[in-house]
């Protein structure tokens, strides 16, 4: 019978990989460098040494990959969009303040409605530069499933807060594109660690 990794020593490589990641700065590096730094993490004792003992050689690049980077990388891209408020995005756009009045939860999490001071509604939405469209899509649909945002025929402004994930970095002309897209329906946009 084959051993299991245990919650504990999970954790522990778990731990060490993210250390070792924020020290080499996974986050803002490229492809090349990611994978040399995972073959680092393969054959480091405190880490490929423990999982060797639970998993095929083959296998333990891909868990490093799958099980912890990734989740590194998620944990990366909601620093950034915890890093600023829907107030603050608001008043960064359109140099207004406000306050938020609904806060959307589970899946819809980062979806948020803010009134300003002069009755305009904002809904702000937050996600990745790699799915900005689905960051789109919940700020509309919340407006749909909300008939009362919609005052005097007058529908929400909408503002995105995107992050851009590890190893993949936003290009001049990528923002652009993006800016441009989402401008031409009237939405604006932050880049949250750009």
């Amino acid at each position: 019978m084959a051993k299991v990794l245990s919650a504990q020593q999970a954790k522990r490589v778990r731990n060490a990989i993210f250390k070792k990641a924020d020290e080499f700065g996974y986050s803002s590096n490229g492809r090349i460098d990611n994978g040399r730094f995972m073959d680092e993490l393969v054959d480091d004792p405190e880490i490929g040494g423990i999982l060797k003992e639970y998993y095929p050689k083959e296998r333990i690049r891909t868990y490093i990959k799958d099980s912890v980077l990734n989740a590194y990388a998620k944990k990366i891209i909601n620093v950034a969009l915890d890093g600023t408020s829907p107030t603050e995005t608001i008043q960064q756009i359109y140099d207004i303040p406000s306050t938020v009045i609904m806060q959307c939860k589970g899946k819809n999490a980062r979806v948020s409605v803010s009134r300003s001071e002069d009755g305009r509604i904002f809904v702000v939405s937050g996600g990745t530069v790699k799915y900005w469209e689905t960051a789109l899509k919940k700020a509309l649909e919340l407006i749909a499933s909300k008939p009362g945002l919609t005052i005097d025929g007058k529908t929400p402004a909408i503002c995105l807060r995107l992050a851009v994930p590890a190893n993949n970095s936003l290009t001049v002309a990528d923002k652009n594109h993006i800016t441009t897209a989402l401008g031409a329906v009237g939405v604006q946009a932050i880049f949250c660690n750009d």
